[in-house]
C-alpha cells in the first residue's frame, strides 16, 4: 500500500512537471519575441521600430530601438531629420504583450535650408537652421496582437528643449534666430510623448 502511494505521488509530480513544461513552452512560443514595425507620433514623427523580449523576469523585459533618417523638400525648403531612441519596456504580463512601462533615451536632430533669410536690415541669403535636443522618456504603453500587432504609447520626455532655431549662412559668417511657435504641452524642460505603432512579430 505504501509503495502504491509513493508511485501515485511520483506519477502526480511527473504529470505536474510535464504540464508546467508544456505550459512554459506554449507561453514562450506565443511570445514571438522579435517585433519589427513603425511608429508615428510626437516627438519622433515617424520611426522604424524593433523590439526583442528577453527571458528576464519571466519574459517581461524587452529591449526597444527606434530610428529614422529622412530628407524631404517642402515649399522649396530642404528638410532633413534624424531621430534615435533606445530603451526598455517592462511588461506587466509574462507573454510580452498587454500593458507595459517604458524608459528610454531619445535624440532628435533636424536641419532645414531656408531661402532669402534676413540676417540684417540689408542682407538676405540662404540660411541653414537646425534644432537638436535629447530627452529621457518615461512612457506607459499597451501592445495588442500576436503576429500582427498594434501599440499605443503615452508619456513625457524630460530634457532641454530649444525655444528658437539658430539660422546660419552657408559660409558661416552670419547667424540669426527664429522663434519656434508655441505648441501646447511643450516647454523648455520637456515634451509630451504620444505615438501609435503597428508591426509584425517573428520567431
Amino acid at each position: 500500500m505504501k509503495l502504491k502511494k509513493i508511485s501515485t505521488l511520483l506519477l502526480t509530480i511527473f504529470c505536474s512537471i510535464s504540464l508546467l513544461a508544456q505550459e512554459d513552452s506554449t507561453n514562450v512560443k506565443s511570445i514571438k519575441p522579435l517585433r519589427l514595425g513603425v511608429k508615428i507620433g510626437v516627438p519622433n514623427i515617424a520611426t522604424a521600430n524593433a523590439e526583442y523580449v528577453t527571458p528576464l523576469l519571466n519574459n517581461r523585459v524587452a529591449l526597444a530601438v527606434d530610428y529614422m533618417s529622412l530628407n524631404k523638400t517642402i515649399d522649396e525648403t530642404d528638410i532633413s531629420y534624424n531621430n534615435f531612441e533606445i530603451g526598455t519596456n517592462i511588461y506587466l504580463g509574462s507573454k510580452g504583450k498587454g500593458l507595459y512601462f517604458g524608459v528610454s533615451y531619445f535624440s532628435f536632430d533636424a536641419e532645414a535650408t531656408f531661402t532669402d533669410t534676413e540676417f540684417d536690415s540689408s542682407t538676405f541669403e540662404d540660411g541653414i537652421g537646425s534644432i537638436k535636443f535629447n530627452t529621457t522618456n518615461v512612457k506607459l504603453g499597451i501592445k495588442a496582437g500576436r503576429v500582427f500587432y498594434f501599440r499605443i504609447e503615452v508619456g513625457y520626455g524630460f530634457g532641454d528643449i530649444p525655444e528658437d532655431i539658430v539660422v546660419t549662412t552657408k559660409d558661416g559668417s552670419r547667424t540669426t534666430t527664429e522663434d519656434i511657435p508655441e505648441i501646447p504641452g511643450i516647454t523648455s524642460s520637456g515634451i509630451p510623448n504620444f505615438n501609435f505603432g503597428i508591426g509584425f512579430s517573428f520567431l
